[in-house]
């Protein structure tokens, strides 16, 4: 394990959307089994970063020292509107740059989106990951979640795999 170092976690704002941009794509990129999106879908004009932000809420990981951008989770709190369904919300796109891996930041950025949704007034809070994505899944497991579902062929990679997804929830 890398030595733990603090790291700041905050709501990232309009000043952060290049460094949200260069994540997001690295994680779309080095990891295309573990987001529905694509790079491709995410080439997009530095604005559109700057609506994705403003729109939820998108909490991302700093290091203290060089102010760099080290992860990112999606609180999507705009899109929980419907009459019937407001109680619930979901995270997207949990990434963390492999030179950060291994210091909690997952876990830390998770706590935060947590404690943001628990203050917004939700009772739910659902996401999904690879059935083949251990790591992640231990993590949302030490945090409360547990897996209610499970949906095969959920992804089809170009180069042919097959991802299963796990839906996994937190009472909150």
């Amino acid at each position: 394990m890398a030595s733990v170092r603090p790291v700041t976690i905050r709501r990232l704002g309009k000043a952060d959307a290049p460094a949200f941009r260069a994540v997001r794509l690295r994680g779309l990129t080095d990891h295309p089994d573990a987001f529905t999106s694509t790079a491709k879908d995410w080439d997009l004009p530095l604005e559109a970063y700057i609506e994705r932000i403003e729109a939820g809420h998108v909490i991302g990981a700093f290091d203290p020292e060089t102010g760099a951008l080290l992860g990112h989770v999606f609180l999507p709190t705009h899109l929980a509107t419907g009459v019937k369904t407001c109680h619930k919300c979901e995270v997207w796109s949990v990434y963390v740059v492999p030179e950060g891996r291994g210091r909690g930041i997952s876990e830390a950025m998770l706590s935060h989106a947590i404690e943001l949704a628990r203050s917004l007034g939700f009772s739910w809070l659902k996401l999904q990951v690879g059935e083949h994505n251990a790591p992640a899944r231990q993590t949302y497991e030490r945090l409360g979640f547990e897996v209610y579902g499970r949906e095969e062929d959920y992804l089809r990679l170009p180069d042919g795999r097959s991802i299963t997804e796990l839906m996994m929830q937190l009472r909150l």
